[in-house]
């Protein structure tokens, strides 16, 4: 009997060559999750898999793969020294050991924690007037020294902010560790008024002109939450007998004082704020007062009419499932500008609320770290954040 030939099936899709060992597990690596412990847990399966997820193009992949960094968790402001908390727990929980910086920096004391940003943190010495920008994820430390107009007599400095300097349109922020920085100080006369800032490049070394703005409030009492980076100009929301908020243009290097919504002109010590980015870089403002937090958005008219509007109003009782979460222990303690989460201090512990959606992940962290400043924190896939 014949043997039956078998047909060639018509339509079959053309040979491809297939991808090679190692492609396939690069393949199959770059799509792991972001938690901290995806990577460091495939590096141990084989000495292929280390040499694959130790590959500087790999995690570049990586991180071009997944979009969102992840959030690793909070630098505590331990009197002045950045703390770092994981808000994961095991197996994602990264070490507290694994983010120091050196403790023989902190001799003499005078250290304030002022922010982190695009994988750089900013402290300050107020005794040596100089700044430490820090890379945890690498270690590398650039000291600089304060502009000499802000070591007078009668002058210091209260507040800062350091960001990557990479404007290129195509640039995303994460791989920034060899990306120049800029940072620029707040500081203020002893009688709280006017208020100096000047801009730092690490590209030339050197602070562009001190500019100073007249604040109308007799007393400031403090400018201490991190600042907020929206479009291209920075803000710091500041307190006293006028509260307000301080903007910072970084192309015309020009400071401007925004005033708060009218309704809190004279409740303001019964809130905590935090200033949120809208629409095409304008700033949104979050208001708490017991278990009620608003959002306010500030509208300019095609006439240049400024106005404060209510967006919208969350009941943290039934966002966070926790029924009467009391009254004045519930504050706004940081925000990400990541990934838009905004963490809330309560009696219960801190909690982490996505503003866009108004969902609450699991309480973060406990009792322990209420009393002390604090700032989320990201590092390359993932992003800094301070708590203060």
């Amino acid at each position: 009997m014949a043997r039956r030939r078998r047909s060639r099936r018509r339509g079959a899709l053309p040979a491809t060559f297939p991808l090679d060992g190692e492609d396939i597990h690069r393949e199959i690596l770059v799509r792991l999750p972001t938690e901290p412990s995806s990577l460091p847990r495939a590096s141990l399966v084989c000495k292929q898999w280390l040499r694959i997820v130790s590959d500087p193009g790999f995690l570049r992949s990586y991180r071009a793969h997944h979009e969102e960094p992840l959030l690793l968790g909070v630098f505590v402001d331990n009197w002045g020294y950045p703390l770092f908390r994981s808000i994961h727990t095991y197996p994602n929980a990264i070490p507290q050991e694994r983010f120091l910086l050196p403790i023989d920096e902190w001799t003499g004391g005078g250290w304030v924690l002022l922010g982190c940003r695009h994988g750089r943190v900013l402290v300050f010495n107020q005794s040596r007037n100089e700044a430490i920008v820090w890379d945890p994820a690498t270690g590398d430390r650039r000291y600089v020294a304060a502009p000499p107009e802000l070591d007078e007599k009668d002058k210091y400095v209260i507040n800062g902010a350091v960001l990557c300097a990479n404007t290129d349109e195509d640039y995303v922020h994460g791989d920034c560790h060899s990306s120049p920085f800029e940072v620029v100080l707040i500081g203020i006369h002893s009688n709280y008024r006017p208020v100096f800032t000047s801009l730092y490049s690490s590209e030339t070394g050197l602070w562009g002109d001190v500019i100073s703005i007249e604040i109308e409030c007799p007393h400031m009492y403090s400018m201490d939450m991190p600042s907020n980076l929206i479009g291209n100009s920075l803000y710091w929301w500041f307190d006293g007998e006028v509260e307000g908020i301080l903007k910072f243009d970084l192309t015309t290097q020009s400071l401007a004082v925004i005033e708060m919504p009218s309704r809190f002109e004279y409740y303001s010590s019964r809130h905590s704020f935090q200033i949120l980015p809208a629409e095409d870089d304008g700033i949104r403002l979050a208001s708490l007062s017991c278990q009620i937090m608003e959002i306010w958005e500030r509208k300019i008219s095609s006439d240049g009419d400024v106005d404060w509007v209510m967006q919208k109003e969350i009941e943290l009782g039934v966002i966070l499932g926790l029924g009467h979460i009391g009254g004045m222990e519930n504050l706004i303690k940081a925000y990400d500008e990541e990934l838009q989460f905004i963490f809330i201090r309560t009696i219960e512990g801190v909690f982490m609320i996505h503003l866009e959606s108004t969902q609450c992940s699991s309480k973060i962290l406990v009792k322990m770290v209420l009393m002390v400043s604090f700032i989320p924190t990201a590092l390359s896939v993932l992003q800094w954040v301070i708590w203060r």
